[in-house]
């Protein structure tokens, strides 16, 4: 068995709050009231005897209010549940809220709430398998729950604790989930609130969706007593339904429009970064230029940035297929390429890529989102019901045309202090 003791933190151990959280509302959440929430905290941590190794684990709590990094043995069956093999793996939220430290570092975490439990299952070295909610056998598939995603380690160019933070709905929305993130900075304290989603959110999106024609109405998924349960991506819809004729042909005449306009005109990409070899973001970066080529009807672009065939709806739901697929080893990808990739696909995904031969444009703020009849209705509806707006509904919401905007709730910053994710009713 791989033991607690294995890993190395690096960072000192983070308080986490989760607190119910009343609004002004008549509408009560699903869950609002529920006696019977659990929360778990997934993740990785570095291997200290392999330092470019991260294990998997979950956070186990003791009697005296200590976290430790709980890793499934070795020699676990596959499939097997993680919880038949140690104790005390969630904590138990009541009607005034708990709280609970992290065991130390957390990479790619995520802290699960759950209106009952979820199972985490494990593969037979050792790793840890995340619920599904859309495996009718997994009970996920039958609970109300979301997640936050997390992240908390030490960064070795400076030596500062830094911590990034988000709601996260790029794969559904379910729970009413919101979040203040509090940090120390030279003038003192500091908090930035994520208000989250409205506590009749689930609802409203539901109610939306079924006004829609084409396959929109089918993403609301529903109990056996017919109360919202969860409404899933078009990315995870058509996953599972790839059939779905009207589905994968959704985004086919505004794909044709774009298209067939840079056809005719060049198509600016502002990377947002000064140089080829510079990570720091600015608002006005080096420009790649592109143009589809009637020869070939494939987007060809300078600066290294290669060329981006014509894509398919599905590309655009998930924005990791087609042209805009991750390449297996992301040392191969030119810097130019890595910051397409991103910027392409949330001007599809927006409908806002025929508006403006720059993308990200600084003439198009979040307001102008979504206004064409073919858009990612699910990503409108989801900010329409986000408070403040901010979450991500698609795996690249967090392009922006300047820095002062921020669609996808996104928080980073060093010296945190704490972070309280609070449930909306």
């Amino acid at each position: 068995m791989r033991r607690s003791s294995q890993l190395e933190s690096g960072v000192k151990p983070f308080l986490i709050g989760i607190e119910p959280h009343q609004m002004n509302s008549n509408i009560k959440a699903l869950a609002a009231d529920s006696y019977n929430i659990s929360v778990y905290l997934i993740g990785d941590a570095p291997n200290p005897a392999n330092r470019a190794q991260n294990l998997g684990f979950i956070a186990q709590h003791a009697n005296d209010g200590s976290t430790t990094y709980f890793m499934p043995p070795n020699d676990t069956p596959q499939g097997a549940t993680i919880t038949a093999h140690a104790p005390n793996l969630s904590w138990k939220v009541g009607p005034g809220g708990s709280s609970f430290k992290t065991p130390g570092t957390v990479k790619s975490g995520r802290i699960y709430l759950v209106d009952g439990y979820l199972d985490f299952y494990s593969t037979k070295d050792g790793k840890i398998i995340h619920p599904d909610p859309h495996n009718p056998s997994d009970i996920a598939s039958r609970e109300l729950w979301g997640f936050v995603e997390f992240s908390h380690a030490k960064d070795p160019s400076n030596g500062n604790e830094d911590m990034t933070v988000n709601l996260s709905f790029v794969d559904w929305v379910s729970f009413p989930l919101g979040m203040n993130v509090t940090f120390q900075d030279g003038d003192g304290q500091k908090t930035v609130s994520i208000p989250g989603l409205k506590p009749d959110g689930l609802v409203k999106i539901c109610e939306a969706l079924s006004t829609l024609d084409n396959f929109w109405p089918k993403l609301c998924l529903k109990t056996s007593n017919n109360t919202p349960l969860r409404v899933m991506s078009p990315e995870k819809y058509i996953s599972l339904h790839p059939d779905d004729h009207d589905a994968s042909n959704y985004y086919e005449p505004y794909i044709s429009r774009v298209w067939e306009k840079y056809k005719k005109v060049d198509l600016h990409i502002n990377t947002q970064v000064d140089g080829p070899k510079s990570d720091k973001k600015v608002n006005d970066g080096l420009i790649v230029t592109c143009r589809v080529h009637q020869s070939d009807n494939v987007l060809h672009c300078d600066n290294d940035a290669g060329d981006f065939s014509r894509p398919v709806s599905r590309d655009i739901y998930g924005c990791n297929t087609g042209p805009f697929a991750n390449p297996s080893n992301a040392g191969t990808e030119s810097w130019s390429r890595a910051r397409l990739r991103p910027r392409l696909c949330a001007a599809f995904a927006r409908s806002t890529i025929h508006l403006d031969g720059t993308q990200p444009s600084h003439s198009i703020s979040s307001d102008k989102y979504y206004q064409e009849n073919i858009t990612n209705h699910y990503a409108r509806l989801v900010h329409e019901n986000l408070i403040n707006g901010m979450g991500y509904a698609f795996s690249y919401d967090d392009v922006s045309p300047n820095s002062n905007e921020n669609s996808a709730g996104l928080v980073s910053m060093a010296h945190p202090l704490n972070l309280v994710v609070f449930i909306n009713s």
